[in-house]
């Protein structure tokens, strides 16, 4: 079976499930386990199929890197459960090295679009100010805004992961790698 077959095994379902994970995520911020278990089983399902134990060596592997990646460099904060199954999801797709990059693309995605909402919110003067002032007790929350709460700072980190899968998908179709 020639390269561009396997990718295209891959590259499909990855754009299916980043799809579904990116609308779920915008509309209810959740990614639902019946989206993420089906496609870590049918990754790791197509990998044996057309590779064999190495498919399912590469599969774990990489289902193992890619949330390892994302809570490293988030320090295990900021993400839900569902981004890190759909992460490795995605990882047993891509396999290890390929979701390294993913997540790492997905990752400084993930700070744009976090910037992009607190300037859409007028809040990144405040929590910047919040950050240099987190040592001057009196002053911490003089620059709180009303809705600063956990809630409404919630950002559907699925988008990131979809879009950082996405690009790098099409960063190595273009490549060739």
């Amino acid at each position: 079976m020639s390269s561009t077959t396997l990718e295209y095994f891959y590259a499909v379902p990855i754009a299916i499930v980043v799809g579904i994970a990116m609308v779920t995520d915008l509309r209810s911020r959740r990614i639902p386990n019946s989206l993420t278990f089906p496609a870590l089983a049918a990754a790791l399902f197509v990998r044996v199929a057309l590779q064999g134990w190495l498919g399912c060596g590469l599969a774990l592997a990489g289902a193992v890197v890619a949330p390892l990646v994302l809570l490293l460099v988030h320090f295990g904060k900021g993400l839900g459960m569902g981004d890190l199954k759909l992460a490795a999801a995605v990882g047993a797709f891509f396999g290890p090295v390929p979701a390294l990059v993913a997540m790492l693309v997905s990752a400084v995605l993930g700070g744009i679009i976090a910037l992009a909402l607190l300037l859409r919110r007028g809040q990144l003067l405040g929590d910047f100010l919040n950050l240099l002032l987190i040592g001057v007790p009196f002053l911490k929350h003089k620059f709180d805004t009303p809705d600063s709460s956990p809630a409404v700072m919630t950002m559907p980190y699925g988008v990131a992961i979809g879009i950082g899968s996405l690009t790098t998908l099409a960063g190595y179709t273009w490549l060739g790698a």
